[in-house]
């Protein structure tokens, strides 16, 4: 018989179960930042910016500097340029990489605005896929004018994509909030929000389900608490995540993190929230009685809208059904769901294929800013991609069967597409 080398036995079992194992699969995807690559100097700047800031990290500093001439010759964001050549050349009042040394005034995010609006007549507004681009921040003066309860940012907010760096992290947030247009709707309404890969880690990335592995995970997890205002983060400091609830009037929000805990959809029956976040949801769907109860997802929960992906909840179908079969079992009536990732606005009807179940109604939209599109799917009740938009959500307690309307609006306040859904709609 013939006989193998000992070490070539060991090293063929050893490839073989690293092909199979499960803890491989678990773990965070690799990060792949994108501001490590060189951008055209164009109008969109979400990139240009963090290639320089990003060159300067790395001791790169003849580059950054030919770089941000090169922007600066541009006339590209001005003052941006300056901030950073300030930072490369060793001026004494350069930013720090934190607040206190920041030159322009942020605007941060206040959920206790609006306090004494009416509760039993109200409209939200909800998206995503906000990365700067300059010409198009004036979506926050068209979203301020729907007068809106509420903004729910369900992720690509900013567009990181750096999570290993805190300074890139800071200076994404703070750019957004030192814009005028931003300020503006800030100061007056309620803004909540979560995070998506692109905030979170790089796209399409997953954090794995250990608490502190990455290494990296915690600290994006407390700056983003520095930037936002939500009632409470996940499980805290325990259980860190961005998970939270809340309730205006007799309308209750749920707002999820699909990335933190998130396994790679390549491992068999995969987690998106995690252990403890998917017994919080149960627990919070099953708590005090709402008329209606809005979850709140980063990606979509409908089939079949990012073909060939399994980033959204298609990679991750047997958590999925858990969901919808948890609402059947406990009966809970007036559930929808709001989504964002998609560079397009939709409305779909999801059949859970349980019997006697109501059909779940899920409003997505997350083309805030973005220039980038994504393309219309024949499976939604309507779609909407040709100019950024948002979703408007009016609720209304006060009919006699109570309503919930989505509108499809656009940058340029125009009504798309509407879909009235009445509380008889969607009991048992």
């Amino acid at each position: 018989m013939k006989r193998f080398p000992l070490f070539l036995l060991i090293a063929a079992l050893t490839f073989s179960g690293s092909l199979t194992s499960p803890s491989l699969f678990a773990e965070a995807s690799k990060p792949n930042p994108n501001n490590e690559k060189k951008e055209e100097v164009t109008g969109q700047i979400k990139r240009i910016h963090p290639y320089a800031l990003k060159l300067i990290l790395k001791g790169e500093t003849e580059e950054a500097i030919a770089y941000l001439e090169e922007t600066e010759a541009a006339n590209t964001n001005p003052e941006h340029t300056k901030l950073l050549l300030d930072i490369v050349t060793g001026a004494p009042d350069a930013w720090q990489f934190d607040a206190a040394t920041w030159p322009w005034e942020r605007t941060l995010p206040d959920t206790s605005l609006k306090t004494e609006a009416p509760t039993d007549k109200f409209t939200i507004a909800f998206g995503g896929g906000a990365g700067y681009v300059p010409e198009f921040e004036r979506m926050w003066n068209t979203i301020g004018s729907v007068d809106p309860r509420a903004v729910l940012l369900l992720g690509d907010n900013v567009y990181i994509d750096d999570p290993e760096t805190p300074e890139m992290q800071r200076f994404h947030y703070f750019r957004r909030q030192s814009q005028p247009e931003w300020a503006a709707l800030a100061k007056q309404v309620p803004i909540y929000g979560i995070w998506d890969d692109h905030d979170f880690t790089t796209n399409d990335g997953w954090g794995g389900p250990e608490i502190e592995e990455p290494s990296w995970k915690r600290e994006v997890w407390e700056i983003f608490k520095e930037n936002w205002d939500n009632p409470y983060y996940g499980g805290g400091e325990e259980n860190p995540g961005c998970w939270f609830d809340f309730r205006i009037g007799d309308v209750h929000f749920i707002l999820m993190d699909g990335r933190y805990y998130r396994e790679s959809p390549r491992t068999e029956n995969p987690s998106m929230l995690g252990p403890v976040q998917l017994k919080w949801l149960k627990e919070t769907l099953q708590s005090e009685p709402a008329t209606f109860k809005v979850l709140c997802c980063n990606v979509p929960m409908a089939k079949d809208v990012k073909p060939r992906s399994k980033d959204t909840w298609d990679g991750y179908s047997s958590e999925r059904q858990e969901i919808y079969e948890f609402i059947a079992e406990e009966e809970i009536p007036g559930v929808l769901i709001l989504s964002a990732d998609r560079h397009r606005s939709d409305a779909y009807k999801i059949d859970t294929g349980i019997e006697g179940m109501y059909p779940l109604f899920e409003f997505s939209s997350s083309r805030l800013t973005n220039q980038h599109v994504h393309a219309l799917i024949d499976s939604s009740l309507f779609g909407y991609n040709e100019k950024q938009s948002f979703g408007k959500v009016d609720f209304d307690l006060t009919a006699e069967d109570p309503t919930v309307t989505y509108t499809i609006m656009s940058i340029d306040g125009e009504a798309i597409h509407t879909l009235e859904v009445k509380l008889s709609d969607l009991k048992f």
